[in-house]
């Protein structure tokens, strides 16, 4: 933004409102076995060995970032890390 450019402070902090439709809250209500159904088991689990390699993933970051090291193997790593 430019230095030249006005902004009211009265203007910009003034009282309103910001409406939002329904958020619903915990409203999931299959079981399981209904979920089976509508998936399959292949794809259940596929999505549970996908779930497996992300946490073992976020588990490596976050012990190179705070312990310097991951599975035997030291690591000077000194970048950003975002789990």
């Amino acid at each position: 933004m430019p230095k030249c450019q006005f902004i009211d402070p009265k203007e910009i902090r003034k009282a309103g409102v910001v409406e939002l439709g329904e958020i619903k809250l915990n409203q999931y209500k299959k079981s399981f076995a209904e979920e089976k159904k509508i998936y399959g088991k292949d794809a259940l689990l596929g999505i549970y060995k996908d779930m497996q390699f992300i946490r073992e993933f976020e588990t490596m970051l976050f012990q190179v970032r705070t312990q310097k090291h991951y599975n035997g193997i030291d690591y000077l790593y000194t970048g950003p890390a975002h789990l």
